[in-house]
C-alpha cells in the first residue's frame, strides 16, 4: 500500500521525547511537567502531534466508537459499544488526551516561542502558525464529538479552576478566524520546526496547504445552518490553495518501534486483542458496488472469502460468528499505518459539493471521480481503466449528490472513524439501521461528556446541560 511511505520523518526524536521523561532524582518531583523550564517548544509540539493522532486514531475513540457508529467494524465480543452501552466512564481519556496532553502543550510551547528574545521573526511566525493549526484541529475535534465544550476559560486552572462551557457556534466562529489567522501569517520561504514536526518536516507551503484545506472541511460542515459564514471560509481555503494531490496528503506516519507504533497495533498484535469484525454493511454494500478497497480493507476468512458480521449483536450472537467473518485487513493495523489528518480524497469530495451548492464555479462529477480516483490510488489500486469503470458503475447522481458523495466518503474515510462519523451525520448517507440489541434508541450523535467533568466541573456542565450522558442530541450543524 503507497501510504506506508509517506513522510517518514525522525520517529526516533518522538521516541527519545516519551521515553525520556523518567525522574533522575528526588528534586524532579518538584518541576511541574505542565510547565516545563528546559523542554524546548519544538519537543512539546512533537509530542502534541504525537497525542492528538494517537487518541484520534485510537482503539478507545477511533476503533471503539466512531468505526463502531458509523458500522465499518463489529465487536466479535464484549459488544457494549456496538450495541451503545456507554456512557461518562468511556471518555475520560480522550478528554484528557486532548485538553492536557495536546491543547496544554501547545500552550506552553506558543508562549516560550513568544518570549524567545533571539529568534527570527519569519521563524516564530511560522512556528506559531504550525501551533495554531494543530489547536483549532484539536478543537474542531472535541467540539465534532461533544458540541459545548470550555473554551475561552480553558487551559488556565488558575483564573478559572472551573470553566464555564462555550456554545459550538460561538467556538466554530473563532476556530474558523483563527485557522484564517495562522494561515495567513506563513512565510513559506522561512524555516520553522524542521524534522520535529513529524508531518511536513517544516515544510511551509504544505503546512498553508494544509491549513486552507481544514478550514475547507471547516466551512462546509456548517454550510446548513450558516451559509454565508461557510461560503466567506470556502473561497478563502479555494482561493488560498488546498491539497492538490496525494503527495500531499497530511498524515501521522506512526513508528515501527512497538512503543509508539499504530495504536490499533499495539492493540492487536502487542496486546494480542482479536475483537473487531469488519461488518457485513461494509462487505456486502462494497460487493454490490464491484469496489477493489474490500480486499484492502478486510482479510479472508479460512474460506478465502470475505464474510461480513451483522452490526450490533449481543455478545453470544458475535462470539458464535468470530470465527467465520473477516478481521480488518493486516495492512490497515499495521505499525507505521498512518493516522489521516485530511487527505486530497477529502479535499476532491469538498470540492464537489461547494461545485454542486453553487458556492463555487466548478464540475460537481469531475471532482467527484478525482475524489474516488484519489482514494483508491491512496489504497494501492492504480490501474485507471479499471477505476474508470469502477465510477461508471458508480456515477456521480447531481439529484441525490448527498448520497452520492455520503457512500464515497463513507469509503474512503474507512479507518478514519471521527471524519466518518462526522460526515455521516451531515449528510446522512449511508442510511443506517439500528441493531435490535441496541440500548439507545437511534445511532448516537454526539459521545456522552466525561466522568470527570460531571464531577469536578458539573456546576459549568448543568449550566450547558442536565443529561450529560446524553447521545441523540444532534450538534448545531446537524440539522438534517
Amino acid at each position: 500500500m503507497k501510504f506506508f511511505s509517506k513522510h517518514k520523518y525522525a520517529f526516533a526524536f518522538g521516541l527519545a521525547l516519551l521515553g525520556g521523561t523518567a525522574c533522575e532524582n528526588v528534586a524532579d518531583l518538584n518541576v511541574d511537567p505542565n510547565n516545563p523550564t528546559e523542554v524546548p517548544a519544538s519537543n512539546l509540539m512533537t509530542q502534541a502531534q504525537y497525542t492528538l493522532n494517537n487518541t484520534l486514531w485510537s482503539r478507545g475513540y477511533n476503533a471503539e466508537w466512531t468505526m463502531l457508529c458509523v458500522q465499518h467494524w463489529a465487536q466479535n465480543e464484549y459488544a457494549e459499544e456496538s450495541r451503545y452501552t456507554v456512557d461518562g466512564n468511556n471518555f475520560n481519556t480522550q478528554w484528557s488526551n486532548f485538553y492536557a496532553g495536546v491543547l496544554n502543550e501547545l500552550k506552553v510551547a506558543s508562549e516560550m516561542i513568544m518570549e524567545d528574545e533571539n529568534m527570527l521573526e519569519s521563524v516564530r511566525a511560522n512556528q506559531l502558525a504550525i501551533l495554531e493549526i494543530l489547536r483549532v484541529q484539536t478543537f474542531h475535534s472535541l467540539v465534532d464529538a461533544y458540541g459545548d465544550i470550555p473554551y475561552t476559560q480553558a487551559l488556565d486552572g488558575v483564573t478559572y479552576p472551573l470553566p464555564a462551557y462555550d456554545t459550538q457556534q460561538s467556538i466554530y466562529m473563532d476556530l474558523l478566524a483563527s485557522l484564517d489567522a495562522a494561515v495567513a501569517s506563513i512565510d513559506e520561504a522561512g524555516s520553522s520546526f524542521g524534522g520535529a514536526d513529524l508531518i511536513y518536516g517544516g515544510d511551509m507551503t504544505m503546512w498553508r496547504k494544509m491549513g486552507n484545506s481544514l478550514m475547507m472541511r471547516m466551512a462546509m460542515r456548517i454550510v446548513d445552518v450558516d451559509e454565508g459564514t461557510a461560503k466567506t471560509y470556502i473561497d478563502k481555503a479555494a482561493n488560498g490553495g488546498m491539497l492538490e494531490s496525494n503527495a500531499d496528503n497530511a498524515l501521522f506516519v506512526f513508528s515501527s518501534d512497538p512503543n509508539i507504533a499504530n495504536p490499533l497495533y499495539i492493540d492487536n498484535v502487542i496486546n494480542n486483542r482479536d475483537d473487531f469484525a469488519v461488518t457485513d454493511v461494509l462487505v456486502d454494500n462494497l460487493k454490490d458496488m464491484g469496489d477493489p478497497r474490500l480486499d484492502v480493507f478486510a482479510a479472508p476468512t479460512n474460506s478465502g472469502e470475505i464474510v461480513g458480521m451483522p452490526y450490533g449483536l449481543t455478545d453470544g450472537e458475535a462470539f458464535a460468528l468470530k470465527s467465520t467473518t473477516s478481521r480488518p485487513s493486516g495492512m490497515v493495523r499495521a505499525a507505521t499505518a498512518p493516522a489521516v489528518i485530511i487527505d486530497y480524497a477529502e479535499v476532491a469530495f469538498l470540492m464537489a459539493e461547494a461545485y454542486q451548492r453553487g458556492l463555487l464555479a466548478g464540475d460537481a462529477a469531475a471532482a467527484y471521480a478525482e475524489g474516488v480516483t484519489a482514494s483508491m490510488n491512496y489504497w494501492g489500486i492504480t490501474d485507471a481503466a479499471a477505476i474508470a469503470d469502477y465510477i461508471a458503475a458508480n456515477p456521480y447522481d447531481a439529484n441525490n449528490w448527498k448520497q452520492s458523495l455520503g457512500w464515497q466518503k463513507w469509503i474512503a474515510f474507512y479507518m478514519n472513524g471521527p471524519q466518518a462519523w462526522a460526515e455521516w451525520r451531515r449528510l446522512d448517507f449511508p442510511v443506517l439501521e439500528v441493531p435490535a440489541a441496541a440500548t439507545n434508541d437511534v445511532i448516537p450523535v454526539r459521545l456522552p461528556y466525561p466522568i470527570d467533568e460531571q464531577t469536578r466541573n458539573n456546576s459549568s456542565l448543568q449550566a450547558v446541560t442536565s443529561t450529560p450522558n446524553d447521545l441523540n442530541t444532534k450538534l448545531w450543524w446537524d440539522v438534517n
